[in-house]
């Protein structure tokens, strides 16, 4: 019988980063700031520091079967986060996880290349990791991701904006369309929501002109903690950007000199 639980709980779906900057561990992290548990699940291994990656390896179906019901037996999910899949293996497993509980909201952050630009999604995970875009609650894409998704470049700000409400049409999912990576003067960092049908834009985060490491993970994670919460999509994405800003203040350098994310 699964235990239930006050806080709200949370299932990561993503890399592991040895560094603990990004994926799983990252999750954990943000989405215990947000106020809940976290449940994780890796996807993949990757071998990555805070500035390069290298390669990432796959986990086993059966392996990956086996946690999804196990963090599900032991906790009563509200909410679960999908950050890098990678493999055509774990793409599948977490599509008919996802397929089989309609009623479980589904944080996809669609991962598709790491900051120093290697893939992180095989080409033969496509088809199933389609089936997940479309079954998503919320998807949270940078401007790269975005352009990726719709298959078409982004140059101005209002494409940024007519971009995300395409999306949200093609997917049926709200969007978060994180503005981060925006070169347009004035806008960098104002995320785009869309939800509904109608626009929301968040102002920039005070604290992240640096770029650190993870914001994208932690970014999803806490939506994902304040949805699991029952906060709103709205609500739930202005109050991961408050967080995603104190984690940036409180952050410290690695050894590479890229920011590490710390409450």
């Amino acid at each position: 019988m699964s235990a239930r639980s006050a806080r709200p709980v949370i299932l990561a779906f993503g890399g592991f980063d040895p560094t603990g900057g990004a994926g799983v561990l990252m999750d954990a992290r943000a989405a215990c700031v947000a106020g809940a548990h976290t449940c994780a699940v890796p996807s993949c291994l990757t071998v990555q520091t805070t500035a390069t990656f290298s390669r990432f390896a796959p986990v086993p179906r059966d392996v990956l079967d086996e946690s999804l019901a196990a963090a599900e037996a032991a906790f009563r999910l509200g909410a679960v986060k999908v950050g890098m899949v990678g493999t055509r293996t774990a793409a599948e497993a977490i599509a008919t996880f996802a397929a089989a509980r309609r009623d479980l909201p589904f944080v996809v952050d669609p991962v598709l290349r790491s900051s120093s630009g290697a893939p992180l999604l095989s080409k033969s995970a496509l088809p199933a990791y389609r089936r997940l875009l479309f079954r998503a609650d919320v998807v949270t894409p940078n401007l790269h991701e975005a352009e990726k998704l719709l298959d078409r470049r982004i140059t101005t700000f209002a494409g940024a904006v007519e971009g995300a409400r395409e999306l949200a049409e093609l997917t049926g999912a709200s969007v978060v369309l994180k503005g981060g990576h925006f070169p347009w003067k004035g806008r960098r960092g104002v995320d785009i929501v869309v939800s509904r049908g109608e626009v929301t834009l968040l102002a920039p985060a005070k604290a992240l002109s640096a770029d650190p490491h993870g914001t994208g993970c932690a970014l999803a994670s806490a939506i994902a903690a304040r949805i699991a919460a029952g906060d709103g999509i709205v609500p739930a994405a202005m109050a991961a950007k408050a967080l995603l800003d104190r984690l940036a203040s409180g952050g410290f350098p690695s050894a590479e000199g890229r920011l590490t994310l710390y409450p």
